[in-house]
């Protein structure tokens, strides 16, 4: 299986390297949530960290969908040949069940050479609009849990806190990273203040960050030909473009030098066998 995986999913994972590190830390979101699961011994806690783990493991269910759809031309040879069955059993909501992905991950990666992880470094770089929102996502998967875990945490256990239950502090964390407040959920203690002044914070920040991607992303042009600017534009390389190109020319003096070498350990063979010849008849 690792000979197969390595030649159909390298360029893949060179091409679409910001997104499969993304994939991999929600994978490890859901091996974290099953440690809290496993080990807690705060039941709110562990409803918190087992209802984001379901949530996390849509999303690679949705990862699933998308490998597949990217492999319907030859779907059986993924699904059982490259490790295809262990990526979907690691989806499933399960402790640790993620350890298979990672595993796959790591059959998928090992054997990359270094100017392969090169190029996949150009590609984190070159889409920065790409990898920042992959960024953001995270971040805000990252915070929106642990508001919601520290604030039952420390208002479950108060008689006059209306957050009691897992339930309520998922509602409250969602509201106050949108800075909606509606008011039905609030912390009461010192301590649940302090986070929620931390999460809104964070929310706010996250929210603008998003907002002023789409903008830039609904104002850029769809098309080369939609600005007047579309002619000159396309003969000159995009400074965005440039590393890519770069990759290209490192990687294709890479190939000639390996050529290069096989061919002078070829002639350097021959000539060891004809000097063996020479000194037989002697």
């Amino acid at each position: 299986m690792r000979d197969r995986m390595t030649r159909s999913e390298q360029q893949a994972f060179v091409v679409s390297a910001n997104y499969e590190v993304f994939a991999v830390c929600i994978v490890l979101g859901t091996l974290v949530n099953s440690i809290i699961v496993i080990f807690s011994a705060d039941p709110d806690v562990r409803a918190v960290a087992w209802i984001m783990n379901g949530a996390l493991s849509l999303f690679l269910f949705f990862d699933v969908v998308r490998r597949l759809v990217m492999h319907r031309r030859r779907l059986l040879r993924w699904f059982i040949g490259e490790g295809g069955w262990l990526i979907l059993l690691g989806s499933l909501p399960l402790p640790l069940i993620g350890l298979l992905r990672l595993l796959v991950f790591w059959i998928m990666v090992r054997p990359l050479r270094r100017i392969e992880l090169s190029d996949a470094g150009v590609t984190v770089r070159s889409k920065r609009a790409q990898s920042t929102l992959l960024g953001i996502l995270l971040a805000a998967i990252l915070v929106f849990e642990l508001s919601a875990i520290f604030i039952v945490w420390v208002e479950a256990g108060n008689p006059a806190a209306n957050i009691q239950n897992a339930s309520d502090a998922l509602w409250w964390g969602v509201v106050t990273m949108a800075t909606v407040g509606y008011g039905d959920r609030y912390p009461v203690t010192t301590a649940g203040r302090l986070i929620g002044v931390a999460t809104m914070i964070v929310g706010v920040a996250l929210f603008s960050a998003i907002t002023s991607f789409l903008a830039d992303w609904f104002r850029r042009p769809r098309r080369a030909g939609d600005t007047p600017e579309a002619d000159s534009a396309a003969r000159i390389p995009s400074a965005e473009s440039v590393p890519e190109t770069l990759a290209a020319i490192r990687r294709a003096l890479h190939e000639r030098h390996r050529a290069d070498q096989a061919m002078m350990e070829e002639l350097s063979t021959r000539l060891d066998e004809l000097e063996r010849k020479l000194d037989a008849r002697q």
